[in-house]
């Protein structure tokens, strides 16, 4: 072979190797499992968490009062700290974005696995160590389905909306803050109805969403994405973090639920809550289908 070839084929030795920030390990005996089906919730808790389920194995095998807490996938960081997705999260995850016929919802993956490991390479590092909750998306360059929402500027861009639009939703914004941190589920509403017969024309309108957080909404389709949001908080025992939720799209701050933004003392984080909704008034809901 010429010398010339041999030079063309050699790797690049001045770019180094960067190993992924997390391997990922699988539980073998519930791999490719066929679902996961809630059995038993903790009704104590307004959240209502999952307490055990029944697993339906790859083989038919049915297992019965597994602790949903289980662990079928652990991302270890570099240092071997576990980042943990139980029965549970991976049942639903599973029967929403994997196995679902919801195109808006499906994940080009073959299988739960395969999310994950593709995940594993893209996840920033210090997730297992960051304290509290982390919330981050990654571009998975490919599709993840569709997105919920968008922003005005998006979609003012693309022709969707005017400026005109944005200018007459912009002028109720300190409204529609303060409705959300101290107003009533019956004056949001009164809001929503009288905004409509004032601003018929106007394609920005509102809604309320989670039951009483009031956001703009937008007739406009989903749009596809690339993008995987995932958040991963502190287990039941508080020692290590499990993944709270897998789906598509951009990465928001919460709500602005004066609830998500209230410590355990009772107090309003302002900042916090402004940060939200800020975020979820420039960020539409998109409504069409």
């Amino acid at each position: 072979m010429p010398t010339s070839d041999v030079q063309d084929k050699a790797p690049d030795s001045s770019k180094e190797f960067k190993a992924p920030a997390y391997q990922l390990e699988a539980k073998r005996e519930y791999l490719n499992f066929q679902k996961v089906e809630v059995t038993k919730i903790d009704k104590t808790k307004p959240w209502k968490p999952t307490l055990e389920v029944r697993v339906t194995k790859e083989d038919g095998t049915v297992v019965e009062g597994l602790d949903a807490n289980s662990p079928f996938f652990t991302f270890y960081d570099k240092e071997g700290n576990p980042l943990n997705v139980s029965a549970a999260a991976s049942g639903h995850i599973d029967s929403l974005h994997i196995k679902g016929e919801d195109v808006g919802s499906k994940f080009d993956e073959a299988s739960l696995e395969d999310l994950f490991r593709d995940a594993a390479a893209k996840m920033p590092e210090g997730i297992a160590t960051q304290p509290g909750t982390s919330a981050f998306d990654v571009d998975m360059g490919k599709s993840m389905g569709k997105e919920g929402i968008c922003s005005m500027q998006e979609l003012l861009t693309s022709g969707t909306i005017s400026q005109a639009d944005i200018d007459t939703a912009q002028k109720l914004k300190e409204i529609v803050r303060e409705l959300n941190k101290s107003g009533k589920k019956e004056e949001k509403d009164a809001f929503i109805a009288d905004f409509k017969t004032k601003n018929s024309d106007c394609k920005i309108q509102f809604q309320l969403v989670r039951g009483d957080v009031l956001v703009p909404i937008v007739d406009a389709p989903k749009q596809d994405t690339t993008r995987l949001f995932m958040v991963f908080g502190p287990d039941a025992s508080g020692k290590q973090k499990t993944l709270y939720t897998a789906a598509p799209g951009r990465n928001m701050p919460r709500h602005p639920n004066p609830g998500q933004h209230t410590s355990k003392e009772g107090v309003l984080d302002e900042a916090t809550f402004k940060e939200s909704a800020d975020a979820w008034f420039d960020t539409v809901m998109l409504t069409g289908k």
